[in-house]
């Protein structure tokens, strides 16, 4: 057996020579592309989260003005209802199925199917007045509830603010 080596021992060394470095070399490049292939997906798992977080962010502020505006009566009960009742189950900080919040997406479920914006527009004038009618007594009977929960949502918002600074 040690006979055939040595006879075939050029050849063991010219496999060796080139086959090692070359092995050697691919195991580096796969290295080196899972090492950047790892720091791709942290990097995209960053991005997500960043994201996210400014979304979240986003719809703090959101709710926050639109409760501010609303417990100084610059906006209207309903267009306050209409608008956090979308806002509130994307946004992750506060639970909207907390019965806190009930008052609220029961007037959503009272004033949902009301003409908005063009379509409203587009409406008779009689029509329109009969919207208006059910519009108003649904905020008359949700008011107080609605601005309470504006108050809280308000403060929610803003000692989250003041917790993530």
């Amino acid at each position: 057996m040690w006979e055939q080596i040595l006879n075939y021992q050029s050849y063991f060394f010219a496999a060796f020579v080139l086959i090692i470095p070359l092995l050697s070399y691919a195991v580096y490049l796969q290295l080196k592309t899972l090492i950047r292939l790892r720091n791709f997906q942290e990097s995209e798992i960053k991005n997500k989260q960043n994201r996210e977080r400014e979304r979240q962010e986003t719809l703090r502020e959101s709710i926050r003005i639109i409760s501010m505006a609303t417990i100084q009566e610059q906006c209207e009960t309903s267009e306050a209802c209409l608008r956090i009742a979308h806002l509130l189950p994307h946004y992750k900080a506060i639970n909207h199925r907390d019965s806190n919040y009930r008052p609220l997406f029961n007037m959503f479920d009272e004033i949902k199917n009301l003409k908005t914006l063009q379509e409203r527009k587009e409406l008779k004038l009689s029509q329109r007045h009969t919207e208006d009618q059910v519009r108003y007594a649904v905020e008359d009977k949700y008011h107080q509830d609605i601005l309470k929960i504006c108050e809280l949502l308000y403060e929610k918002t803003k000692d989250l603010k003041e917790e993530t600074l």
